[in-house]
């Protein structure tokens, strides 16, 4: 199997892991995993996930936390879609990241530490963000593919990637 080939099964795989993850979570919230208290649900329930998710929220007023818990809800719904479609899938993974990160931060506040190191939640922010550096390559990949004669360097296809500037356009200071 050659690199490239590896790094397409590897990004799939990604994708699939982080969207079924999600798209579990939010079927849970709504009874997709049995009522509460039944052995494979955390939650079972749209009012035991909100317990859930207004202990994790503490820090927001508490007018703000019912919200909290939908947008979350939808973001992980929207993130799954994107994931396995395709769709918008550097910001897909951008935004799955950030995301993780918030809600281990949150674990890591109002359970400890422990909490999100057991649930792999910042192992799944990482892999969100390299799911993200791998459909840039990609992203950059198919645009060289369409100039052969790309002159780009190093330092500017990091630029593409990332979003920030290169100095492309610019005069190099004389030294």
């Amino acid at each position: 199997m050659t690199r490239a080939r590896a790094a397409r099964w590897t990004e799939w795989a990604l994708r699939l892991s982080l969207a079924t993850a999600f798209l579990s979570a939010v079927g849970d919230r709504l009874g997709a995993w049995g009522p509460h208290g039944s052995p494979h649900a955390s939650w079972g329930d749209w009012h035991h996930f909100r317990i859930y998710a207004d202990r994790l929220n503490w820090y927001m007023p508490a007018a703000v936390q019912p919200a909290a818990a939908v947008l979350a809800t939808a973001a992980e719904a929207i993130f799954a879609i994107a994931l396995i479609t395709g769709f918008r899938l550097r910001e897909a993974a951008i935004g799955s990241g950030v995301l993780l990160t918030i809600f281990g931060i949150s674990m890591a506040l109002s359970l400890g530490m422990k909490a999100p190191l057991d649930y792999s939640v910042f192992t799944a922010a990482t892999a969100s963000f390299s799911l993200a550096v791998m459909a840039a390559d990609h992203k950059l990949e198919g645009q060289e593919a369409g100039n052969h004669e790309s002159t780009l360097s190093h330092k500017d296809k990091v630029a593409i990637v990332t979003g920030g500037s290169s100095g492309l356009g610019r005069e190099r200071p004389s030294v």
